[in-house]
């Protein structure tokens, strides 16, 4: 292990881009993490980096709290980082080779393209540094130690059943998603398709939004020109139902939307009586504390399960508020 670590310190000294350059911006990295105190003896002084897709994102924001709030418990340090964007590939590959130079403890990865960042994931088996993979699965990645993350299909399904019970039969669906070839959308847009079309819910058109509101907004405008009757809208990700809130809301108009990840500001606006009227949750909160949990364990010389499934469940107007709250009191205690 010594020799992996001597490694891993060499191959730092040899890169010249350093981590925090390459954040790019203070939504990018997590600043100093969280640092070490209470029960110092679980931890040591162990170092773990976890990169999301883009902590732009309130849902990574959640998964960053939930690691926060674990590392302080453990008595370790956790950085979370990652790109200003989901669409941001490169610069989410560039960050793991800058956590794998610096040689840290054990990585957790929420990979925007699972199979772009094999290559440098090479570089962490040679330096002897544990890779999980978080909400979103690395399928063709040997060494992963384990999966940490929802049934993403199944929990589509869940919405789409959700959405078409709420519009009847014979209706149309919309559905806006994010990146083509990310295989947490891929899962999620089939899950849905089925939960719809089970419902007897029509899906006249999918939109890749590549999971911004702002995206979603200009494609929830030209649906709306585009066709006569859209019933409901699903997305897969809570930024792009945001997005087509302020679309239809804007336009007059009130087609019901489903949404996916249970952020506080779409529990909010499904509270206040928007035309969100439900989210399938996931909970970013938990994977972040089981990703650090889990991360220690392995350093520690534990076994983890290869599948460890965080749950979710689905947020409507009649527990969005306790919903809402719960989650404000979970970052707030990390803070």
């Amino acid at each position: 292990m010594k020799k992996k670590r001597l490694l891993a310190l060499l191959m730092a000294g040899a890169m010249a881009v350093s981590m925090t350059a390459c954040g790019g911006s203070d939504n990018s990295a997590s600043g100093s993490g969280a640092a070490a105190s209470g029960s110092g003896a679980a931890g040591g002084d162990k170092e773990f980096t976890i990169v999301v897709k883009s902590l732009a994102d309130q849902y990574w924001v959640l998964l960053k709290a939930g690691a926060e709030a674990k590392a302080k418990e453990l008595g370790v340090k956790v950085n979370v980082i990652g790109p200003n964007a989901e669409s941001e590939v490169q610069q989410q590959v560039d960050m793991i080779q800058n956590a794998i130079g610096a040689g840290v403890d054990g990585l957790a990865i929420a990979p925007s393209s699972p199979d772009t960042v094999l290559p440098v994931l090479e570089q962490a088996d040679s330096a002897g540094i544990p890779v999980i993979a978080v909400d979103t699965d690395l399928p063709n990645y040997e060494n992963k130690k384990s999966f940490i993350g929802t049934g993403n299909e199944a929990a589509g399904k869940q919405g789409g059943e959700y959405a078409a019970e709420l519009v009847g039969e014979g209706k149309k669906a919309i559905i806006l998603r994010g990146r083509a070839g990310d295989t947490t959308h891929d899962d999620r847009e089939k899950g849905f398709k089925e939960g719809l079309e089970a419902g007897g819910v029509e899906v006249i058109e999918v939109r890749d939004c590549m999971s911004e509101a702002e995206k979603a907004m200009n494609a929830m405008q030209d649906l709306m020109n585009r066709y006569d009757q859209i019933d409901v809208v699903c997305t897969t990700a809570d930024s792009m139902a945001q997005g087509a809130q302020r679309a239809i809301e804007n336009a007059g108009a009130d087609i019901p939307v489903i949404g996916f990840d249970g952020t506080i500001p779409v529990a909010e606006l499904i509270a206040q009586g928007s035309v969100i009227k439900g989210s399938v949750a996931q909970a970013p909160y938990t994977m972040g504390e089981l990703a650090v949990e889990n991360l220690l364990k392995l350093v520690n010389g534990e076994e983890i399960e290869e599948r460890i499934d965080s749950g979710t469940q689905m947020v409507t107007p009649d527990n969005a508020a306790d919903f809402k709250a719960d989650l404000e009191a979970k970052v707030n205690g990390a803070a």
